[in-house]
């Protein structure tokens, strides 16, 4: 049974320390300024017996050290993917963007995320002011993949994104899968590799 409009607050259990219920807090939908719905506490509770609770569901973006960060929402504070910085009077923070959750909250799927993406990445990166250009020194690319290999030298480049890609396409085929993910650093490098 789905039951929605419901916050929980409390759990409560017996002298053995077992999850016997769990009190709620009834909640109504809001309109904010800027249109978007926003659930709001009431004063109504509601007990529900239960012997077993999941936390499942949720998303609350976590700060960076140097980055600013919007607590209330719990974003990085932004205007169309540029991080701005609240304490120089919300300028954008030359070079620094964001997207997906972390820039709207958890709102979108998989491909709201990829658009919003393409967005930001198209973005000028000398930033709205018009700031000297960020480019490299050389045009020569050779040189560029020399630097990123110099800061990062596990850096996967496309070749490696695609040998990944097929890797796990070729783990989800004997089962009938679109793919397998690989869900630790150490696969993802071996497979990128093995281009």
């Amino acid at each position: 049974m789905l039951r929605f409009l419901l916050s929980p607050v409390e759990l409560l259990g017996n002298e053995s320390g077992a999850v016997t219920e769990v009190r709620f807090v009834r909640n109504e939908l809001h309109a904010d300024p800027d249109g978007s719905l926003r659930a709001r506490a009431t004063t109504e509770h509601e007990t529900i017996p239960a012997g077993l609770v999941f936390r499942a569901i949720g998303y609350w973006g976590v700060a960076l050290p140097g980055v600013p960060f919007d607590e209330r929402r719990g974003v990085i504070p932004s205007e169309h993917g540029r991080v701005l910085d609240p304490e120089a009077d919300n300028a954008p923070r030359l070079g620094e963007y964001v997207v997906g959750w972390i820039k709207r909250g958890p709102s979108g799927v998989i491909g709201t995320n990829k658009k919003d993406a393409q967005h930001t990445g198209q973005l000028d990166p000398r930033g709205p002011r018009r700031r000297a250009p960020l480019g490299p020194a050389s045009p020569d690319p050779h040189e560029l993949d020399d630097t990123l290999r110099a800061r990062q030298p596990e850096l996967i480049t496309y070749d490696g994104w695609t040998a990944i890609d097929r890797h796990e396409r070729a783990l989800g085929e004997p089962s009938g899968r679109p793919r397998v993910k690989l869900t630790t650093i150490e696969e993802l490098l071996r497979a990128a590799a093995d281009d």
